[in-house]
């Protein structure tokens, strides 16, 4: 039994669901697990196209509730499909870490992805009741990939957010970042200036995913203090109105991990302490 009051079993790091349509993907959280005071059990997984005809990936991953939804989404079918292709990872990182953490099994449909009144996923079903828990998700896709981060313990703020170096939208660095911000671009090396870039945005709107408001708020309400080009450690502070949505963050700094993969950019954020 950890802090939390929740039974963890050990398992072998390579335990995957069986059932699951996506894959574990542990490039977002492997620095988390290094940190001393780590955020507990997690899963990242990862999808990387809709692996069966959409009808048919609806029918076998989704509630009737969703499957309602969806069929009444009034949107392009990219906007839907990409719908589906986030529920889909985001069940299978709750399934998984349900599985390798607490010998649970749960069926795709069991585990329902609900927003909140700001739009935030959770994770909902019986099982929630039944089990005393109810995980902490968040989900982003682009260019076709989505990803999903699931962490177990509760009351925990998690962001995860994933950007195409390939879409990266020209001069969009004026818009997304303040002066200071571009000033610190600007001292990167040219090569690095893209990708490190896309960090920092990843960074603020993974930081206002785990915050449950995106950014409704403003994008420059998320500061960025420092990037550390050797680990991808970006850190911020909020201000102007997500300041004034969490005055208990005031002059408090949160870490986003961000890292590369291939022409994949990311960032993971989870932050620990009470917000309200």
């Amino acid at each position: 039994m950890d802090a939390f009051g929740l039974t963890v079993c050990d398992p072998p790091e390579d335990v995957q669901c069986t059932s699951c349509l996506s894959r574990p993907w542990d490039a977002p959280i492997a620095l988390l697990r290094q940190l001393p005071y780590g955020p507990g059990p997690l899963v990242c997984c990862r999808l990387d196209a809709l692996p069966l005809e959409p009808s048919l990936l609806a029918g076998l991953m989704l509630s009737p509730g969703e499957a309602d939804f969806w069929r009444s989404m009034r949107a392009v079918d990219k906007r839907r499909h990409e719908w589906l292709l986030g529920r889909s990872v985001a069940k299978d990182a709750v399934r998984l870490l349900l599985e390798k953490h607490l010998g649970v099994q749960l069926a795709p449909a069991e585990v329902e992805i609900l927003p909140d009144p700001y739009g935030r996923p959770r994770a909902m079903g019986p099982w929630t009741a039944r089990l005393g828990i109810q995980p902490a998700i968040s989900i982003s896709h682009s260019h076709g990939t989505a990803v999903a981060l699931a962490v177990l313990h509760p009351g925990q703020l998690v962001g995860i957010d994933l950007e195409n170096l390939a879409q990266r939208r020209e001069s969009f660095e004026a818009i997304a970042f303040r002066l200071d911000e571009r000033r610190m671009l600007a001292a990167l090396p040219w090569e690095s200036r893209q990708e490190w870039a896309l960090r920092m945005w990843c960074a603020k709107e993974g930081v206002a995913k785990a915050l449950g408001r995106g950014f409704s708020i403003g994008i420059q309400a998320f500061h960025i203090l420092s990037a550390q080009t050797g680990s991808g450690i970006v850190q911020l502070e909020l201000c102007d109105q997500a300041l004034a949505l969490f005055p208990r963050l005031r002059g408090i700094s949160i870490m986003a991990y961000t890292g590369r993969e291939k022409d994949y950019v990311f960032s993971t954020t989870i932050y620990q302490g009470a917000v309200e």
